[in-house]
């Protein structure tokens, strides 16, 4: 019977150490505030802190009335949008994977030159474009597309616009990844049986992408899902969604359990959305094999 070398214990020491660093960085910074939002979701809020105590008031509070349209306003609003990201994006992704050389890097420039500013500075750039006398009135009026001011600020629909247009460069990336594997060779051998443009597309192309636009979705409606920003921005009083809600429950009105109740239930909304997109992924790793 042999036994381990000491080199061979040391190794394995330091690889232990190696996985507790992330391990309790984990732990520290999204275990332990996950639990904490959890109790305290089911804790009674008192003013200034919470008291400890099983109730499910908190929950009942935040799926009526205000609190619950809010709360399924934001999920339509974030599904909707991230649908429309999705419609948007596909066919920009399909041309840059179809494409190559200067057509393919022009692109890929005007789509990442956004992100060479800050969100706030962006969504602040729509804000100032959908303004009364801004670019967008000035040119509907040319147009004769629309006569007087152009009363969209402060609405849902801007809303709904600003989050489109945050997130579609975001949606674009994944689809191209995934669509630039697709070997070219399937794509051929489609085209050589017989089938046409429309079918080699539906039955070879679109099922290959599917982890791509799982991927897409995710990306966009997660975030879209406690976005705050654009709706302070851009919705005002009539746009208010769960991440604007959630902030003004803990650092307005210091109600934390009803805070953290709602903060629960969009991490609820994330895991479905999760869930159900999961089967998307399957087959992932055969894309390029």
């Amino acid at each position: 019977m042999t036994t381990p070398s000491r080199s061979s214990l040391s190794a394995r020491s330091a690889d232990h150490v190696v996985a507790a660093i992330p391990a309790a960085w984990l732990a520290v910074f999204f275990l332990a505030p996950l639990g904490f939002t959890v109790v305290f979701s089911f804790a009674r809020s008192v003013f200034g802190g919470v008291e400890l105590a099983f109730t499910f008031e908190n929950y009942r509070t935040a799926l009526t009335g205000f609190n619950g349209a809010t709360f399924l306003r934001t999920i339509i609003f974030a599904v909707s949008a991230s649908a429309l990201c999705l419609a948007a994006a596909y066919p920009v992704a399909y041309f840059l994977a179809r494409h190559t050389g200067r057509r393919r890097a022009i692109a890929v420039v005007l789509i990442l030159v956004p992100y060479f500013s800050s969100f706030l500075i962006r969504i602040m750039a729509l804000h100032m474009l959908m303004s009364r006398g801004g670019f967008a009135e000035t040119v509907l009026n040319a147009l004769y597309l629309h006569g007087g001011p152009l009363d969209v600020l402060d609405t849902q629909t801007a809303v709904f616009i600003g989050m489109v247009y945050a997130y579609l460069p975001i949606a674009i990336v994944p689809l191209f990844v995934v669509l630039d594997r697709i070997p070219k060779p399937l794509l051929e051998a489609s085209r050589d049986l017989g089938a046409s443009p429309l079918k080699t597309f539906v039955f070879v192309t679109l099922p290959l992408s599917r982890p791509g636009v799982a991927t897409a979705v995710l990306l966009t409606v997660v975030p879209m899902l406690g976005e705050m920003v654009i709706p302070r921005l851009l919705g005002g009083s009539k746009g208010v969604l769960m991440g604007q809600a959630i902030s003004s429950q803990f650092l307005q009105s210091q109600n934390y359990a009803l805070g953290a109740a709602m903060a629960v239930l969009v991490l609820l909304a994330v895991g479905v959305m999760v869930v159900l997109l999961a089967r998307l992924t399957k087959g992932f790793a055969e894309i390029g094999q």
